[in-house]
């Protein structure tokens, strides 16, 4: 419930919630763990969050309102090398790794022009302690496991053999050059499709033993590159590139395969690592990305180079009393305290 009913009624729930949250969050800092102090945190917070309020009116009895409408950060998608992970402190991700047998190594990058990798999605840790506490909610609640992950796929992933005999495929494979083609010309936009599969909420689990994937409704054409078959690697002319088509397989493998990551329309991604980015779509112009700093400049200073890490954002709105207004701005300047306090 949103403070209790705005801040004025609710200041004793309102102060519970704050501390649990700084708790929660230097408890996390102290594990160096992505939360979701790590989106809060970035220079490109208040653009992605997109926050946008206009006069609206209430049902019964009818009375002013606002409506409220913005976005929250869903999931991350990693792309790592083997048995390597942002998450590697959360118990769940370390029996999920653990109990995993691969045995190949998976994490070669300029292998003329071949980049391979794994994927993982997992929920933003706290973002529901965060963000349903503005008038929408939407936000996720914590699973502290991975909702997806490629190596639970097997050798489905190093040779993307269950995804051969998907129609939009099958069609698009005699013409790779159309396809690059018409990937260019969705580019400029991007584009985010709704899966239409369930999301049941697990972590992720083996699935290995598929013969073949369920129909998708990704595209296969995209600005990033060809997105078919949803394998681990990546023909690409730069390893930033490559990660954005293996966290786009991953995603869509989450939703339709694994069908424990959401799926909405008008999502927008951002970088995190290897430095904080603007927001944009999936599939966007790879060009438009780079100057909205999704690039590797961020590891000059890190000294760490290689692995990615995205937030998916969701849009949600709502109608609410006028009250909302000031516990909303209330709010979001409390959590962007709160997170530039644990630097």
């Amino acid at each position: 419930m949103f403070l209790r009913k705005y801040i004025p009624n609710g200041v004793g729930h309102w102060w519970v919630v704050f501390c649990a949250i700084i708790t929660i969050f230097a408890i996390s800092k102290a594990h160096a763990l992505p939360t979701v102090c790590s989106v809060v945190k970035t220079s490109s917070f208040r653009g992605c969050l997109g926050m946008n309020i206009t006069p609206s009116m209430c049902g019964f009895p009818p009375r002013p309102c606002a409506h409220f409408s913005y976005s929250v950060p869903q999931f991350y998608i990693e792309v790592t090398g083997s048995r390597e992970t942002f998450f590697k402190e959360l118990p769940g991700v370390q029996a999920q790794l653990q109990t995993n047998q691969e045995i190949l190594p998976f994490d070669a990058e300029e292998d003329e022009s071949a980049f391979s990798y794994h994927g993982h999605t997992i929920n933003v840790p706290f973002a529901a302690w965060a963000f349903n506490q503005l008038p929408c909610g939407g936000a996720m609640w914590d699973r502290f496991c991975f909702s997806s992950m490629s190596e639970h796929l097997g050798r489905l992933w190093k040779t993307g053999e269950a995804d051969m005999w998907q129609p939009a495929y099958l069609a698009w494979s005699a013409s790779p050059k159309a396809c690059l083609i018409k990937g260019a010309l969705s580019s400029a936009t991007g584009e985010s499709r709704p899966s239409g599969y369930p999301n049941m909420g697990s972590c992720s689990f083996d699935r290995s033993w598929m013969k073949r994937f369920p129909p998708s409704s990704a595209p296969v054409c995209t600005g990033w590159g060809i997105n078919f078959p949803r394998y681990g690697t990546v023909i690409s002319s730069d390893q930033t590139t490559a990660s954005l088509v293996i966290a786009s397989r991953i995603k869509s493998l989450g939703s339709e395969v694994f069908q424990s990551v959401p799926s909405n329309a008008g999502e927008k991604w951002q970088m995190i690592y290897p430095q904080g980015s603007s927001c944009f779509r999936e599939g966007q112009n790879i060009g438009i990305l780079r100057v909205n700093r999704v690039n590797d400049i961020g590891r000059l200073w890190s000294g760490k180079f290689k692995n990615y890490l995205y937030v998916v954002w969701k849009p949600v709105s709502c109608t609410r009393d006028i009250p909302y207004i000031a516990a909303t701005h209330a709010w979001l300047a409390a959590l962007q305290g709160a997170c530039s306090g644990l630097d």
